[in-house]
This record gives structure tokens, C-alpha cells and sequence, in this order.
């Protein structure tokens, strides 16, 4: 499984994804806190899913950038913000930094999901598996989109996929 930013998944995205709405920069708050911005989408390979925000988190962390799964995010378009509920500053700064030539792996992944799981109620850890056996659908708090017209725009991606991506 490889994921991919959005913009090399697919270089027209903008418009033909979210027909000129951009997510990327709307600023990101937990718990009523700014913590960043939104940088990028990461996209599923398999099957063209939106799985995480990559969120900038600029100055108060040195600029790191973290990744946060697609389905804890409450999206407001009017003020171009992305909420995370629960989310305190702590959890982020705890978060793995990820970076550009970082190879995401499984192990990487659970590192970044046990750091969301306190936000999500009633977890059963033994329903998780290994990190190595893990499937997306284990966890669908952390993937599926509520916001409507977000589902829309993965949607749009995967109708029209883009086999000449490049890997990250």
C-alpha cells in the first residue's frame, strides 16, 4: 500500500476534484486552538481514499508536519477552517513528524493512530490486529468522511483517477 499527495495523484485536482474549493491552507484548530495549516491530502493508491491531512504545523512546533486521518476532521468551507474536537495541542506536538522523504509504513501509521485514539470513543483494542495485518476498515472513525461534500470530492478523485502519479 503507498500513499500519495494529492497534487501527484492527480495534478489537476483543484479543478477537477474540488472544482476551485481548495482545502489546502485552510487552518487547522484543536480544541478552539490554531495548530496549523492544511499542507496536503495523502491519497490511497489502492483505492483512490483521501486517508490523511498532512498539517503544517508552523512556528510553534519548528514547522513540523504531522499527518491527521481524514475522519476526525469537522471541515467548515465559510471559514475555510478544519476542526479537530478533542484534539489538544499536546497530542500534536506528540505526533511523528512526517516529511517528504519519510517512507510511510505500517509501523509509522500505528504510531500515528495511538495518538488519536483517546479522541475516539469506546476503541477495542482487540479488535486492532498488528500494525502488519492492518486494514483501514478496522477503524473507520479514522477514515470515513462525514462531511458531505468532502466524500463528494474523493468521489470526483476516484472517478477519474490518474495513473501517472508519482510516488512518495
Amino acid at each position: 500500500m503507498a500513499l500519495y499527495k494529492l497534487d501527484e495523484y492527480n495534478p489537476n485536482y483543484n479543478d477537477e476534484i474540488f472544482e476551485g474549493n481548495d482545502i489546502k491552507n485552510f487552518d487547522v484548530y484543536a480544541d478552539d486552538n490554531r495548530v496549523g495549516s492544511v499542507a496536503n491530502i495523502l491519497v490511497d493508491e489502492n483505492d483512490g481514499r483521501f486517508r490523511y491531512f498532512i498539517i503544517d504545523t508552523g512556528f510553534w512546533i519548528f514547522g513540523k508536519k504531522v499527518l491527521l486521518p481524514v475522519g476526525l476532521a469537522r471541515l467548515d468551507y465559510n471559514s475555510k477552517h478544519l476542526f479537530v474536537p478533542k484534539l489538544t495541542k499536546e497530542q500534536v506536538k506528540n505526533l511523528p513528524e512526517f516529511s517528504q522523504d519519510l517512507a510511510i509504513d505500517n509501523d509509522y501509521e500505528e504510531k500515528v493512530r495511538g495518538v488519536y485514539r483517546p479522541l475516539v470513543p469506546s476503541v477495542m483494542p482487540a479488535m486492532l490486529g498488528t500494525p502488519a495485518l492492518y486494514n483501514y476498515t478496522l477503524e473507520p472513525y479514522f477514515y470515513e468522511l462525514n462531511d458531505p461534500n468532502f466524500r463528494t470530492y474523493e468521489e470526483n478523485l476516484r472517478n477519474g483517477r490518474n495513473p501517472n502519479r508519482a510516488k512518495i
